[in-house]
């Protein structure tokens, strides 16, 4: 028996939809419509889903408004099926599914732009978009309209998407939300592979995927049958692929290397509080107006594209020291370092001349998935399953996709290219 959820009465039998690409309906009820009709959530639709990506992909323009729809439509999609199992059906209660069905549709409300390279520099003046999330649900219209509509309150909704959750089954829901085969995951591989025009984030079978997921009650979390294991398999590739082609490509880390260093040169002289309550178009003349760096940030946000140029990258096996000694490195010390460099190779004191990019301290990719032999009802890791996802476990893919880059300004590009005293100069440089 289905749940007294409108939502899931109106994933088979909408009265309204909202559709989003690729021609899909997502279904509404008035009080998830009140919801979305929130200015807080309506400022999601000034927000790029993939920021700087666009630089290398443009029609990578698709905004977290439309990714979280998407999310939220999986995850009726993800408790309609998990309902037909009476472990899980018995277990969960209809208070619980309503905070999971909210949680869904708000899990990006406390995201800013260029949100995620911003809380990558760990910077004090930055916060996180949890704690910001936290905010915008529990005040204002979105609390209103969720103490008036739903049976659960705004701090739950909150506590849930902090990653507390309260109960049992309240854990089993988070996994559906935050694991190797959640519905954020789910959603934005495919939808960022469709926008940004490339396969590599659609190479798995979602359906399949979603028809063997199966509740680990005692655990508790969400695992797979042995039947959609290289749907799970492959959705892992694809995530790997993803990092490798789009989000860390390398002009698009040249384009963050620059915001970030236009972020802390600002952050150095005035608030950047602001960027905090913008949209994407709003941030950029915020930084155009107020970096000290000018020629760094036209470059970056003007009318002319100049993005720095690559004349180094590393990984963890090509060059051990030089990553051990970068990766996860504070803003302030890769900034003094890249400023170390610059000076070691010549230039003169120009802002951000010379960018050091490194990957962040928080690695990206998780293994943590069951998969149930359909003959003995054993369970195995699906890290243990697929050499795929083992070796992806075993070397860590961060170390590998995650490279430390050395970029340069296109004006001075040649001055440095070929440089055969470079990886000393750098090394010297991280040594200070």
């Amino acid at each position: 028996m289905t749940p007294d959820i409108p939502e899931l009465r109106s994933l088979n039998n909408p009265n309204s939809v909202i559709r989003i690409s690729y021609q899909q309906d997502v279904p509404l009820t008035e009080r998830v419509r009140r919801l979305i009709d929130c200015a807080e959530f309506q400022y999601l639709k000034g927000l790029s889903q993939l920021g700087l990506v666009s630089t290398v992909y443009p029609s990578a323009n698709h905004t977290r408004f439309e990714h979280s729809l998407g999310v939220y439509h999986l995850g009726l999609r993800y408790l309609s099926h998990f309902l037909s199992f009476p472990s899980f059906s018995e277990s969960v209660t209809v208070h619980e599914m309503e905070i999971f069905v909210i949680s869904a549709l708000l899990h990006d409300i406390g995201h800013w732009p260029y949100c995620h390279p911003m809380e990558d520099m760990q910077l004090p003046e930055i916060p996180s978009h949890e704690a910001r999330a936290a905010k915008s649900i529990c005040t204002g219209d979105l609390a209103n309209a969720i103490d008036s509509d739903w049976n659960c309150t705004p701090a739950e909704v909150s506590a849930f998407l902090s990653g507390q959750p309260a109960s049992t089954a309240q854990r089993l829901l988070y996994s559906m939300l935050s694991s190797p085969v959640d519905i954020d995951k789910m959603d934005y591989l495919q939808r960022d592979s469709l926008h940004a025009g490339i396969p590599y984030g659609r190479n798995f079978d979602q359906q399949r995927l979603l028809s063997g997921l199966i509740p680990e009650i005692d655990s508790p979390r969400i695992a797979i049958r042995s039947k959609a294991f290289t749907a799970a398999e492959m959705m892992v590739f694809a995530r790997y692929i993803m990092f490798s082609e789009v989000y860390w490509h390398k002009t698009v880390r040249a384009a963050t290397a620059m915001l970030q260093r236009s972020i802390y040169e600002t952050a150095l002289h005035r608030s950047i509080e602001s960027i905090f309550h913008s949209q994407d178009a709003e941030a950029n003349t915020f930084l155009i107006d107020h970096c000290p760096a000018q020629k760094l940030v036209t470059d970056l946000l003007g009318p002319t594209r100049n993005l720095h140029k690559c004349i180094f990258q590393c990984t963890a096996s090509s060059h051990p020291l030089i990553f051990q000694r970068i990766a996860g490195m504070d803003y302030s010390e890769l900034s003094n370092a890249s400023n170390s460099l610059q000076t070691e190779l010549g230039f003169d004191d120009s802002i951000g001349t010379i960018l050091i990019d490194a990957p962040p301290k928080e690695l990206e990719v998780q293994f943590d998935l069951n998969v149930v032999d359909d003959i003995t009802g054993q369970l195995q890791p699906l890290s243990l399953r697929s050499p795929v996802v083992r070796s992806l476990a075993t070397e860590q893919f961060d170390y590998h996709v995650k490279q430390v880059r050395i970029f340069v300004a296109q004006t001075e590009s040649s001055g440095v290219e070929g440089h055969h005293s470079l990886e000393d100069c750098l090394l010297k440089s991280i040594s200070d």
